[in-house]
């Protein structure tokens, strides 16, 4: 696998987290430069970690409890994926029907909810960790790949992120409320569409 290849490799495992922060851009009651930074870092070391994880970690819990650790996570890493996206998106969703106060709205940017949307978007660099494995990548080309998609994932989360500020912006407080149910049904969106490429091939 050549750079070219590498860095395509990279856009494509950043693509649900730059959705993920545009989301969550728009959604939030406050979003500050800072919070763009923490979301895009948290987004940017997951990305990076999960292959990681992939190709050391993965393998090595197979030799000790057998295969089925490696199917396990190439057969259900997109059901993790959806199952959290559309946790944290109902809430949104739920939350915008019932017109909750700003208090009361979620924070896409609190400490828990990042985690949660950082393993959801970084769940199928963790099989990508595996893949990396069978094919000739010397350690340069790993570490490469690695931090490829780690910094290509932090600038377009971050991008992402003041994006859907401007776009939340430009919507105005009026349509607030609106704005938490598109988020909410984008993330839900989002976890459809990782489950059903991974079902229908």
């Amino acid at each position: 696998m050549g750079t070219f290849e590498l860095l395509l490799t990279a856009v494509a495992l950043s693509m649900d987290a730059m959705a993920v922060s545009v989301s969550s851009g728009i959604s939030a009651h406050k979003t500050r430069v800072r919070d763009a930074l923490v979301m895009a870092l948290f987004f940017g070391i997951f990305q990076s970690v999960m292959p990681l994880l992939g190709y050391y970690i993965v393998p090595l819990l197979s030799r000790v409890f057998g295969n089925g650790v490696e199917i396990f996570v190439t057969r259900f890493d997109h059901w993790i994926a959806f199952v959290l996206l559309a946790f944290i998106g109902e809430k949104m969703v739920v939350e915008a029907i019932k017109n909750e106060s700003d208090d009361e709205h979620s924070n896409p940017f609190a400490f828990g909810t990042l985690i949660i949307m950082a393993i959801a978007t970084s769940i199928d660099a963790l099989a990508t960790g595996i893949v990396f494995r069978g094919l000739d990548l010397t350690n340069g080309g790993f570490i490469f790949a690695i931090s490829a998609i780690g910094v290509i994932t932090f600038l377009l989360s971050f991008a992402g992120v003041l994006l859907g500020k401007k776009v939340g912006k430009s919507v105005g407080a009026k349509f607030e409320r609106w704005t938490v149910f598109a988020g909410g049904i984008v993330l839900i969106g989002i976890g459809l569409k990782t489950l059903l490429e991974h079902l229908l091939g």
